[in-house]
Order: C-alpha cells, then sequence, then structure tokens
C-alpha cells in the first residue's frame, strides 16, 4: 500500500492559467522538482495529455513511468500504468476559484516504490514530491499570471 499525502494551497492565478500550467506537460522540467523529462504518449481532442511519459531523478536512481489522466471540469487525476521502480502513483489536482480570481488548488497523491525503505522513509519521498510540486506549480502559475 503507497504513502498517502495530500495538502492545500492558494495561487495568485484564475483557475484556467493553474490547468494550463499542470497540463503543460513540456514545461515540467523547468518548475517540478526532479523531472527530467516528460513526453505526452496520447493527448485529447482538446489538447490535454491522456497518457504520458516521465522520467525522473529520485536521488538514489532514475525513475521512469508512464501515467494516464482524467478531467472532469477542473480537477485532474491521474494513475500509473507502468513504471521503473514504482508500483502506484495516483493523485489529483482540485481547482477552486477564490473571491479574489485565485485558486485554491488541492494536491492529493498517493505513491510506493519498488525499493526496500522503511515506511517513513517513503512517506518522506511522497511529501517531498507533493511540496515540490505545489511550490513548482505556484511559483509557475503566478508567473503566468
Amino acid at each position: 500500500m503507497g504513502q498517502k499525502v495530500n495538502d492545500i494551497t492558494t495561487i495568485g492565478a484564475s483557475p484556467d492559467v493553474v490547468w494550463n500550467v499542470i497540463t503543460e506537460l513540456t514545461t515540467y522540467p523547468e518548475w517540478a522538482g526532479g523531472v527530467q523529462h516528460t513526453e505526452v504518449l496520447e493527448a485529447n481532442d482538446d489538447g490535454s495529455p491522456h497518457t504520458a511519459r516521465f522520467k525522473v531523478d529520485a536521488k538514489v536512481s532514475e525513475i521512469t513511468y508512464v501515467i494516464q489522466y482524467a478531467y472532469v471540469d477542473y480537477d485532474i487525476t491521474w494513475h500509473l500504468l507502468e513504471g521503473d521502480m514504482i508500483s502506484q502513483l495516483n493523485g489529483e489536482y482540485r481547482l477552486f476559484e477564490t473571491e479574489d480570481g485565485g485558486t485554491e488548488v488541492h494536491y492529493a497523491l498517493e505513491v510506493d516504490v519498488d525499493l526496500p525503505l522503511p515506511g517513513f522513509m517513503k512517506k518522506r519521498a511522497a511529501r517531498t514530491i507533493l511540496e515540490q510540486g505545489l511550490s513548482g506549480l505556484k511559483g509557475r502559475a503566478e508567473s503566468q499570471a
């Protein structure tokens, strides 16, 4: 069973801007910690990614994985299709417009790796992924606003 982490942040950019940053996978190496390369394998009719391959520097090793996305309004979910040394990667961004036109982002992640690590180390790794993802997303979206 994977390690579950979640957090909420507020971003000074509209939900449209935040959604565009999340779905523009080619820019992930610029702002998403550890991501070295992305490749959209299949896109939806609107151009949003349906399946994508990621190559990530996980400190102990480079990990490659493929995830599949689903979208409902401003909710973006994904799950793992295949991966090296990773057995679970499920997550979601839920975007809500704030009264001032910004975005409240709810980010949840469940991840498990195929390495003999104690649970607390896996939890710390999941928390690091979450924190880097949210801070990178915030910085990128606010620079685009």
